[in-house]
């Protein structure tokens, strides 16, 4: 994804789905570096999608 494409509102969706991957990684109690780039992506879609749908 490259932020100089995305819209305002999109960079701001994306910030937070990172804030929720890291609320989602504390909750867990595992750090990033335990997680797999393909684990951490389904984890980042998964935040993007669900606040993408609260937005609307």
């Amino acid at each position: 994804m490259q932020l100089q494409q995305l819209k305002n509102n999109q960079v701001d969706t994306v910030l937070l789905a990172l804030d929720e991957c890291y609320r989602r990684l504390e909750k867990a109690e595992i750090s990033a570096k335990e997680l797999t780039q393909a684990g951490f992506t389904l984890m980042f879609k998964s935040a993007y999608e669900s606040l993408a749908r609260q937005k609307h």
